[in-house]
């Protein structure tokens, strides 16, 4: 039997071993496959879209401003090095008839180059706004909802015929944030939660149409989403709209605070690298073995992704010490400030007994080891 188990581990090594070091690193044919991706004005979107022309791809560039979409004419007109196609749609992904006149658009077009589309590239996004729940409306979950998640549904309804056609690929930005919790950023979570999980099970009813459906989860990169004076402008926005009551159970200092505390914890984690996700990108539209699941950004690799495979309880306990740590000045509303409280000396013993209990099943599981060792010992001596 232990040979057995050892031999089943050393199969799954080499597989893990070929597929990560030979498999995943052989690529498909560039050239003449088209692509529609959302979002190209600016950020992920635009840059991956400039690096595929680069490589001979041509590019169905979907942007939501006028001002987006000429921008990028403009700088793919001044450069020379772009061996495919540009062609830009005016797309919003929150109103479906705008999607289903740019499929009718990337459609036609097919039509008349007698060719197939590769593949749909779900990049658009928002950060609708920072702060507690309780400063959150309908309107900024509604918001979220609608394009971190509908929009990408609405791509997806509309798209997939012409990918069935193709055999293709939906690849789609998700987030650490759609696979583990945290604070201050609930709507934006929710809706990366649920898209996430809509991608899962698309992805098992589109595998008899061989069509790959693919996440990318990145940490924090300093794109337009984690821009300094456009969060500053979202915090400000959702302040002036609250109620009075809610102003004075947190304080202006906390607002204050806040926005001090957020960006530099923006600032310390968030990798200006942005390549490594357009590289990403470029890996899960063309690799011959792509993976499901990406996870580019130094945070999502070693901090998010092992903290969302801890138990519930155990995931809260270390993002609040996170949080405790964080560079900046401490958040606490003055409700709290003002009102007498057990409840820090509550949390302190619920989280010993969260490490008591780790620490008594780590104990449990390698005394059970060593009396399977011993027992398999004496056995073989027996024999």
């Amino acid at each position: 039997m232990t040979d057995l188990l050892y031999y089943a581990f050393l199969a799954i090594v080499l597989y893990f071993l070929l597929k990560r070091l030979i498999l995943e690193h052989i690529y498909l044919s560039y050239r003449g496959k088209y692509v529609f991706i959302t979002g190209c004005d600016t950020g992920f979107g635009r840059r991956l879209a400039i690096k595929l022309l680069q490589l001979g791809v041509n590019v169905f560039a979907g942007c939501y401003t006028t001002k987006g979409r000429e921008s990028l004419e403009q700088e793919c007109k001044e450069n020379h090095e772009l061996l495919g196609e540009l062609h830009t749609i005016r797309v919003d992904v929150t109103c479906y008839k705008s999607v289903e006149q740019a499929r009718q658009t990337v459609e036609e077009l097919l039509k008349k180059k007698e060719t197939l589309l590769w593949s749909i590239v779900n990049n658009a996004g928002i950060f609708s706004t920072f702060g507690p729940d309780d400063w959150c409306t309908m309107r900024e979950y509604e918001l979220s909802i609608n394009v971190n998640t509908m929009g990408a549904i609405r791509v997806c309804h509309e798209f997939k015929p012409l990918l069935k056609q193709s055999q293709g690929r939906i690849i789609t930005m998700g987030s650490t944030a759609g696979r583990l919790h945290g604070r201050y950023v609930t709507p934006y979570v929710t809706a990366k939660f649920a898209l996430e999980a809509y991608m899962d099970c698309l992805r098992l009813e589109l595998r008899p149409y061989n069509i790959g459906v693919h996440i990318l989860e990145p940490g924090a990169f300093k794109t337009e989403l984690l821009n300094e004076h456009a969060h500053k402008a979202r915090i400000d926005t959702i302040w002036s709209n609250l109620p009075e009551k809610t102003k004075l159970e947190y304080g202006e200092e906390y607002k204050r605070n806040f926005e001090i505390a957020w960006q530099m914890g923006l600032n310390f984690i968030a990798n200006p690298n942005l390549d490594w996700v357009v590289d990403t990108y470029t890996h899960a539209l063309f690799s011959w073995w792509p993976r499901l699941r990406y996870s580019p950004g130094w945070d999502a690799m070693f901090i998010f992704v092992p903290i969302s495979i801890l138990p519930t309880g155990l995931q809260d306990n270390i993002l609040s010490l996170m949080y405790s740590l964080q560079p900046g000045p401490k958040l606490q509303p003055d409700f709290l400030e003002k009102k007498p409280s057990n409840s820090q000396s509550m949390h302190l013993l619920n989280r010993l007994l969260h490490v008591f209990i780790l620490s008594f099943s780590l104990l449990s599981v390698w005394k059970s080891s060593e009396s399977r060792r011993d027992s398999t010992a004496q056995s073989n001596q027996t024999n």
